[in-house]
């Protein structure tokens, strides 16, 4: 399996991170990618960025490097209803957008609550996908998020970062992945770097993909040009919502 566009990454804007745009751009090149998005978190996170941030990406160049450069954000879920930090006049200017919950923004209410706040995020239309769904720290009703993000065309997140730190994620993408595939529902590989070390590594994702004979039709950033397609798939499905 190969991923060219990496769908999760952090620049020092997230607070917590430790490298550039251009360093990410540079190291992304030398990985051998051909784009990335820049997700970095809402302002729920400590030292993350005002949601206004999102307003400057458009300043920035659309190649770095001579990589494709994505604007994007993970927007945290602050409450079980599913609402996030980033106001929709921010959010609607980026490419791609993600939701997740994280413990400085919202601690765990059990499996109901857990379930019902990412079943919530996956109502607003400019969300495309829940970050590290596998995270031990929630417990979700995996059949439920997999149908529903199946009824809505949107993805599911493949984080490499969290596998190979937090335990119990691969086990829990043991339970999700399999009713991806038993759903047709489409992920996202990502390599979730705070660091351009990190940019495009994506070893323990892959691992498991392979493990399960994922199918690769089903990973929607493994070329540039499905990546693409997906995108203009979501602009059409802004589109109608706004009709």
């Amino acid at each position: 399996m190969n991923i060219e566009i990496d769908t999760h990454t952090h620049t020092v804007l997230s607070g917590h991170a430790h490298s550039t745009l251009i360093e990410n751009a540079t190291w992304a090149a030398k990985a051998g990618l051909k784009g990335f998005v820049v997700t970095d978190h809402g302002p729920a996170i400590p030292a993350a960025p005002a949601d206004f941030n999102l307003a400057t990406l458009g300043y920035l160049p659309d190649v770095i490097e001579g990589v494709r450069v994505y604007h994007g954000v993970e927007a945290n879920i602050i409450d079980f209803e599913g609402n996030l930090d980033i106001r929709e006049k921010y959010i609607k200017l980026i490419d791609f957008a993600i939701a997740g919950m994280h413990e400085a923004a919202l601690r765990t209410g059990g499996k109901k609550k857990d379930t019902d706040a990412v079943m919530g995020a996956l109502q607003n239309k400019y969300i495309d996908i829940i970050s590290h769904p596998d995270n031990p720290s929630y417990t979700l009703d995996y059949e439920a998020v997999v149908k529903e993000t199946a009824r809505l065309g949107k993805l599911v997140e493949v984080n490499d970062h969290s596998f190979e730190y937090r335990k119990g994620g691969i086990e829990n993408a043991g339970v999700y992945l399999p009713l991806c595939i038993k759903h047709g529902v489409r992920v996202a590989v990502s390599s979730d770097a705070h660091s351009a070390f990190g940019m495009g590594r994506f070893t323990a994702a892959l691992r498991v993909l392979e493990q399960l004979r994922f199918p690769e039709e089903l990973i929607v950033n493994a070329t540039h040009a499905r990546f693409e397609a997906y995108l203009e798939e979501r602009n059409r499905r802004l589109e109608s919502c706004a009709g």
